[in-house]
């Protein structure tokens, strides 16, 4: 039968299981570093009775630079000393710590040897027993320090293999936790989207509500009408490929036009059904520009270089909007829209529902837009929580066979997402 642990316990059940798988390996390794914290301690006590020396009657105090040059030494020495983190407790002795035991030694070694080369010469013929006591104990610690390695290397590495997926629980510990920050976010967000939705729906229906207005319905039926007449008369101006090369030549220079500049021809290729209606039935400005063009399109050199198809379909164009006037009707007609359009308008500006449902329209505009982000967001957030929450389980699984294995044991490990 499986034993279930939860995984904030994983790190401690599994420790004491390895303390008594390596336990061998451990007492070795625990009498070494018993030897080398007695080392240590030796070491730091006789640095530290240095300066309290008392002198024979022959020898002379250093002068106080030079006992400056060696209190400084020896305090960085200590210093290194004390900062060894030795694993002598058996549940500390591990792979890590051990390696980390060997690289602090290493550290003493190059302060003392580093720092020792400037400085000894400086105190050293006064304080010869001194230095090789200290000497003595550093090269003990380096014996021990070299013993610990050797046994790491040789015999321990499938207590490093064990250990090493000690590494893999705050990993799997810090995706739950993402996973319980995304699944409340999610949450929230999902009463945010509801808000939101039930927020553009009442707007909707209050647009609704407005639309019943016979003045206001007849309004919408003008400008329906309005873009459809706009739209037709979009659709019968041919010309648009022309002005853009008439555009592009007047301002290289390469094309020379009297009367015609090239603001209008810009607001003829940007805004045409405007422009049109603004200069009215008659086009008088537009019929002069598109005259000059045909006369260009004409000549045998043909200026505006358009491909011979393209230019009689255009001269074409031209020729029932300059010469038959095929616009007349249909600018008349969307004139004459306006006007309904804008009497229309003054209707409802007195009762308020023009302004009202122009507020109304672009609340929903914005809000319709926002909640498509806002959708688009939640959407990619619940796609991370589902790929993390595979991934979560996946590494639950991983790390359950890895503990199997080198326990031996079958146990079942218990994940639970926060809320």
């Amino acid at each position: 039968m499986s034993t279930e642990i939860p995984l904030d316990e994983l790190e401690e059940w599994y420790l004491k299981s390895l303390q008594t798988r390596f336990k061998r390996q451990h007492k070795l390794l625990t009498k070494l570093f018993s030897n080398a914290e007695r080392e240590m301690a030796e070491a730091r006590t006789s640095l530290r009775t240095w300066t309290q020396r008392t002198l024979a009657n022959e020898e002379e105090p250093l002068d106080p630079k030079n006992q400056s040059i060696m209190e400084r030494f020896i305090d960085n020495v200590v210093e290194a000393l004390e900062s060894v983190k030795i694993p002598t407790v058996h549940v500390d002795i591990t792979y890590e710590n051990s390696m980390n035991f060997i690289d602090g030694i290493k550290k003493v070694y190059g302060i003392y040897n580093n720092q020792g080369k400037k400085s000894i010469p400086r105190f050293g013929k006064a304080y010869k027993i001194e230095i090789k006591e200290i000497d003595m104990h550093l090269r003990k610690m380096g014996n021990i320090s070299a013993k610990v390695n050797k046994y790491m290397l040789k015999n321990y590495q499938d207590g490093k293999n064990a250990e090493g997926l000690l590494k893999k629980i705050p990993l799997l510990n810090n995706n739950i936790e993402r996973l319980g920050t995304t699944k409340s976010k999610i949450e929230a967000l999902d009463q945010e989207k509801i808000q939101m939705s039930d927020k553009l729906k009442e707007m909707e229906e209050s647009l609704f509500d407005l639309s019943k207005d016979t003045d206001l319905q007849n309004l919408e039926r003008i400008e329906t009408l309005e873009q459809s007449k706009s739209t037709q008369l979009s659709d019968s101006l041919k010309f648009k490929k022309a002005f853009k090369k008439l555009l592009k030549g007047l301002e290289k220079g390469t094309i020379r036009a009297r009367e015609i500049r090239t603001d209008q021809i810009k607001a003829y290729i940007k805004s045409p059904v405007t422009n049109i209606i603004n200069d009215g039935p008659k086009i008088p400005q537009l019929r002069q520009i598109l005259i000059k063009t045909r006369l260009m399109l004409e000549d045998e050199h043909d200026p505006l270089k358009l491909k011979s198809d393209l230019r009689e379909r255009i001269i074409e164009n031209i020729n029932q909007i300059v010469s038959e006037n095929s616009l007349e009707e249909n600018i008349k007609e969307i004139i004459q829209i306006r006007d309904e359009k804008a009497e229309c308008k003054k209707i409802l500006e007195k009762k308020g529902l023009e302004q009202k449902r122009n507020e109304l329209k672009e609340k929903i505009a914005t809000l319709t837009v926002d909640f498509e982000h806002f959708e688009n967001d939640l959407n990619r957030r619940k796609r991370e929580f589902k790929e993390l929450l595979e991934k979560v389980g996946n590494d639950r699984n991983e790390l359950q066979k890895m503990v199997c294995e080198e326990t031996f044991e079958d146990i079942k490990l218990k994940v639970m997402i926060p809320n």
